[in-house]
């Protein structure tokens, strides 16, 4: 299954959830990169400490 499209079909369904995404979109990039670094080996400048992208290019399905 494609994890991006799932995610749009549910923003699509909740108007309530795209309302909230900008104020957790930056807190949960950290999230995922804390998670990403607790590999064992993983470099922390392999993933940059903020986002390289907005939320609206996440969200973009291309």
């Amino acid at each position: 299954m494609n994890f991006g499209l799932l995610i749009q079909e549910i923003l699509k369904a909740s108007s309530i959830l795209i309302s909230f995404l900008p104020e957790v979109f930056i807190k949960q990039y950290r999230n995922g990169r804390k998670l990403f670094l607790s590999t064992p080996g993983m470099n922390p400048h392999s993933i940059p400490e903020a986002p390289e992208f907005t939320l609206e290019q996440a969200l973009d399905e291309n």
